[in-house]
């Protein structure tokens, strides 16, 4: 096996694969998938930054500010 059929084949094959998803699935199926996927990450970033600030202010809280 010479070294570029080492990566074509994989890749060749991983196009058949995401080709054959992309026709899977309707128009309206692709848009609920989207809206799923963008719903679970706008919640995941969101839970990560109120996160980060509530570590924040509890550590600012023990400091005494005067």
């Amino acid at each position: 096996m010479r070294m570029h059929e080492k990566y074509s084949s994989p890749f060749s094959y991983a196009l058949g694969v995401i080709t054959t998803a992309v026709g899977a699935l309707s128009l309206d199926q692709w848009a609920v998938l989207i809206g799923i996927i963008c719903t679970v990450a706008t919640f995941l970033v969101n839970w990560y930054y109120k996160r980060k600030e509530f570590k924040l202010r509890e550590a600012n809280s023990g400091k005494d500010t005067k």
